[in-house]
């Protein structure tokens, strides 16, 4: 079951204490029975769009466990930023997967480019073809145009079909006199996505 974000974040002095405990010794490492050597903030790659501030959690590691990396199995370092970032906030990936790595969202955002809103996005959409719609929750400095929940459920009671999506967002960029925008996943659910369109 899906469990939203609560948005509680650690700040940078619970942070600053959390890695002074485990210098001082008082700190199992979180993967094995070895005291830690090493207190490591991970991050919501999301927070960056969205104005949360703060840690996720903190990894706290062994040297072993430390250098044999299965820790960041489910972690990943911003190809921009290099900070560390959870993937999935349980069945939601918050992660940017671009051409050349991963990414947060603040960093994804500064690598992308807008769409043509008629020849691009809802071109491809009448396709089926979704591959322009990046998972973002928002584009920072732009102003969402249009949004609506797909799923290919027939039950659904959102959207349904990529046609009816494409007329939609198509019908909202004319009329704010929209030509170039940016597609975005901005939520995931277990059976659905939210869908956006930035300018």
């Amino acid at each position: 079951m899906y469990v939203p974000d609560a948005l509680q974040r650690m700040n940078d002095a619970a942070v600053t204490k959390a890695r002074t405990r485990v210098k001082e010794g008082h700190v199992q490492c979180d993967h094995c029975d070895n005291m830690a050597d090493y207190c490591i903030p991970v991050y919501n790659p999301a927070d960056s769009v969205r104005d949360v501030e703060g840690a996720y959690h903190v990894e706290n590691l062994c040297p072993k466990c430390y250098d044999d990396g299965y820790w960041m199995e489910e972690l990943f370092n911003c190809a921009n930023c290099g900070e560390i970032f959870i993937v999935n906030h349980s069945w939601d990936v918050v992660g940017v997967m671009l051409e050349d790595g991963m990414y947060c969202q603040a960093c994804a955002a500064d690598q992308i480019e807008p769409s043509h809103v008629a020849l691009d996005i809802c071109f491809d959409l009448r396709r089926g073809n979704t591959k322009r719609f990046i998972r973002m929750n928002a584009m920072p400095g732009k102003r969402e145009i249009w949004s609506g929940e797909f799923s290919e459920w027939g039950d659904f009671p959102g959207y349904t079909s990529l046609d009816a999506v494409a007329d939609d967002i198509e019908e909202a960029c004319v009329r704010e006199g929209v030509d170039m925008a940016y597609p975005l996943v901005t939520h995931g659910y277990q059976f659905s996505v939210v869908l956006g369109v930035y300018a």
